[in-house]
């Protein structure tokens, strides 16, 4: 294995992409650009293995893309790549992921804990629009960084810059600065979140601007605790597709996720 390159982003994103997941080369260059990743190469069109993490600041950071190809499975590729990645993190205050049902009984084993769940949306129809709500100006954004903040824990100003930049239509604020929506573009669809609202009717106006927004069918990863969000959503055409457990080792992640209406992602937290 060896250092993660921008040279490997296509190919990074193509073993993303024929494991089902969403993330375009721009996603995987925000772990290099903030954090770093390890490769398996073995000359294909979609590198063997991967892994990377991000960091959030001196004391939280994100473990993930622990993808193998289907052809390179059961090596043990895996567990070297989340031996490296803790490994890395070794001295952080609290090293988060996101994992699948799967995946989850391998990180506990490995000394992660549950701390709470969610799950990835798929919203093929509009959804009835609120009121409240408007697109995001310049002005806002040290009102937007200190919402995220509160929610998340710790900063990640370049994410939440990147994600706006690739979706400007798409991103939103509550009028009285409950809440705030952003989205990005997928390999296989845009993706809403992050999403702050301290309310659910913030929650769903914000929702629907963004939606109403994008093309195609959207997604969004939504906390099992929003659950007059999740039956709202249902009762509109919105589908569950899989779910996800936020899981930490050392430290609880910090902020407040009750202000989450949805996350980054199972990449970015």
């Amino acid at each position: 294995m060896r250092p993660l390159t921008e040279a490997d982003l296509p190919r990074a994103a193509a073993l993303s992409f024929l494991i089902g997941w969403n993330q375009v080369a721009r996603d995987w260059a925000l772990f290099l650009h903030e954090g770093e990743g390890q490769a398996l190469d073995d000359g294909q069109e979609a590198l063997a293995a991967t892994a990377a993490v991000i960091r959030y600041g001196g004391d939280l950071a994100w473990i993930s893309m622990v993808l193998v190809r289907p052809d390179m499975r059961r090596k043990g590729h895996a567990t070297a790549l989340m031996r490296w990645a803790v490994d890395t993190l070794s001295g952080t205050r609290c090293a988060a992921l996101d994992a699948t049902p799967a995946g989850r009984e391998v990180y506990r084993r490995l000394g992660f804990r549950d701390l709470w769940g969610f799950a990835r949306w798929s919203l093929p129809a509009p959804l009835p629009g609120g009121t409240g709500v408007r697109p995001v100006a310049d002005s806002d954004w040290p009102a937007l960084l200190a919402l995220d903040a509160a929610a998340f824990g710790a900063p990640r100003e370049a994410l939440l810059r990147d994600f706006a930049a690739r979706q400007p239509g798409a991103a939103f604020i509550a009028e009285d600065g409950s809440g705030f929506a952003l989205a990005r573009d997928g390999a296989r669809g845009p993706q809403i979140g992050p999403v702050v609202a301290r309310d659910d009717a913030t929650a769903r106006a914000l929702l629907a601007a963004a939606r109403n927004a994008l093309p195609g069918a959207p997604v969004l990863d939504l906390p099992d605790a929003r659950g007059e969000v999740a039956a709202w959503l249902a009762a509109h055409g919105a589908t569950p597709q899989r779910h996800f457990t936020r899981m930490a080792l050392g430290a609880d992640t910090p902020g407040d996720p009750s202000m989450f209406a949805a996350v980054a992602g199972p990449e970015f937290g």
